[in-house]
């Protein structure tokens, strides 16, 4: 027989152990909700600044366009293709702000 003594030292000990669990999983959720927020602004600021340089790269295009309609064809031609070429990273850029957005709405899913 344990004595009432024994009891409540055992019964406080088990309380610490339950009170250091819940503050370090309220911890852990903090740090993932830390984590996620982080990398839904980090998300939205890749794809805002994609969105705005892909804008971007369409007005050079079209100032290529107004070149190779006055007369200057092979610098409207140039220009053209830069700005398509130069368009592609934002693109990409775009995509995986996207993929990563996705990821974190599986994740949030999972849990």
């Amino acid at each position: 027989m344990i004595s009432n003594n024994n009891q409540k030292q055992l019964l406080s000990s088990t309380q610490i152990q339950v009170s250091l669990t819940n503050s370090n999983s309220s911890q852990q959720i903090k740090t993932k909700m830390n984590v996620t927020q982080e990398r839904l602004r980090q998300a939205r600021w890749s794809f805002n600044l994609a969105w705005v340089m892909s804008a971007m790269c369409g007005i050079v295009s079209l100032v290529g366009v107004g070149l190779s309609l006055s007369g200057n064809l092979p610098e409207g031609s140039i220009t053209i293709m830069e700005g398509i070429v130069s368009s592609v990273p934002w693109l990409r850029l775009a995509k995986d702000a996207n993929d990563r957005l996705d990821r974190l709405i599986s994740e949030e899913e999972q849990i």
